[in-house]
């Protein structure tokens, strides 16, 4: 019996718990798609680098400014 009503509480509560973290989790504003953005804001740009010395010449123009490099791969 005990063990039966573990699984009950189981198959019950699991997916109530789920259900209540689902809907508490909505955006009171309306979803933003990145294509439904005008434009980055001023002064941000996204540099494709191609080498090396690419990503050592950008980098060296600002020195003294804060800096932050992203490397993504696709696996």
């Amino acid at each position: 019996m005990r063990r039966r009503a573990r699984l009950v509480i189981l198959l019950w509560l699991m997916p109530s718990m789920l259900a209540l973290a689902l809907a508490g989790c909505g955006h009171a504003g309306g979803l933003t798609l990145p294509w439904d953005r005008p434009a980055a804001p001023a002064g941000i740009t996204l540099t494709d680098l191609h080498a090396v010395g690419d990503l050592q010449t950008v980098f060296n123009q600002d020195v003294g400014k804060p800096r932050l490099i992203m490397l993504v791969s696709p696996t």
